[in-house]
């Protein structure tokens, strides 16, 4: 049993469109300062998973807790008040970054702390700039989207969900929108995050990261978990036929 706090609780999630059973049966806990890797073909519901912790996309059934809150119960969802509250625990980062691309770096940064956070603009922009120091990208603050590399732009979406001071962080699918030789400087991003306790959800088809990096994998095939488990369980010595032939396409990924 883990005696750190439950930061993340999914119970027998179901997600259907129309007939079709997208997610079944979903069932999780994410702890403090652990790591979660999510593994699994295209399809298989992984992102949709993502898509209903955040709010973005109705359950149609199970419950889901954030922070001993909960979000939905039962297929029943708190009032606006409680689920705003416990949206602000909660930070994805996207696959194409989704930075707005009429602000510039500072401002991507910014606008939520203000507008959302209800902080100054002098206090937004010294969280900002601390971040982006971070992200070794001081130099970009007055830059805007377009004239920055992949690598470059969803490092500033990893500082814009940082800025908002997330209880956890969700990743879905960070380094497939980058050409390979980008693809290191974020998951050196995220193994940093990983060491200093970051609570973190990641998508990934990255093998080799999600062993590495994480303290349980899950493997999803068809809407369902196949397998979860210590990588160690999971990647090097799987038990499912499934799992174990997904697995084999990936050199290197055991």
């Amino acid at each position: 049993m883990n005696s750190s706090q439950e930061i993340i609780g999914v119970s027998h999630l179901e997600k259907k469109f129309d007939s079709l059973d997208v997610i079944h049966d979903i069932s999780f806990s994410v702890y403090e300062g652990e790591v979660l890797g999510i593994i699994g073909p295209s399809g298989s519901g992984k992102s949709t998973l993502l898509r209903c912790i955040m709010q973005l996309t109705d359950v149609t059934a199970g419950s889901i807790r954030i922070c001993g809150k909960n979000l939905v119960t039962d297929g029943v969802y708190a009032d606006k008040e409680l689920l705003r509250e416990i949206g602000l625990n909660l930070g994805l980062v996207f696959q194409n970054f989704n930075l707005f691309p009429h602000f510039s770096v500072l401002q991507n940064i910014t606008d939520a702390q203000i507008h959302v956070l209800d902080k100054t603009e002098e206090q937004a922009e010294q969280t900002a700039m601390t971040l982006l120091e971070k992200m070794g990208l001081t130099s970009k603050a007055h830059a805007y989207p377009c004239e920055l590399s992949g690598g470059q732009q969803q490092r500033v979406s990893i500082a814009r969900a940082l800025a908002m001071k997330p209880k956890v962080l969700l990743f879905d699918e960070p380094t497939s929108a980058l050409d390979p030789e980008l693809t290191g400087e974020i998951l050196s991003v995220i193994r940093s995050l990983a060491e200093e306790k970051m609570t973190m959800v990641v998508v990934t088809h990255e093998m080799a990261f999600a062993r590495d990096l994480s303290d349980q994998i899950i493997f999803m095939d068809d809407g369902i978990i196949v397998e979860q488990g210590s990588p160690d369980d999971v990647i090097r010595h799987p038990r499912m036929e499934r799992t174990k032939l997904f697995l084999s396409r990936f050199s290197g990924g055991r």
